[in-house]
């Protein structure tokens, strides 16, 4: 059941790729707060774990767009 995700993706719209930023700001957060050793730290942390989040995922499809 699950395989058949790989060979056959589930199409998503141009509407869904803007689900990505609220997915990793949660993923930051939670890393973050985990792993931030004061709490005074974590907005500053979090939005700099966000932004490099972002960052590699824009390289990464731009590499991938150009290589296929």
């Amino acid at each position: 059941m699950i395989g058949t995700l790989f060979v056959n993706p589930i199409e998503m719209g141009r509407d869904h790729i803007w689900l990505v930023l609220p997915l990793c700001a949660v993923v930051a957060l939670v890393y973050k707060t985990v792993r931030v050793a004061r709490l005074k730290d974590l907005p500053l942390q979090v939005l700099g774990l966000w932004a490099y989040m972002l960052a590699g995922l824009i390289i990464l499809g731009v590499v991938l767009y150009l290589l296929v």
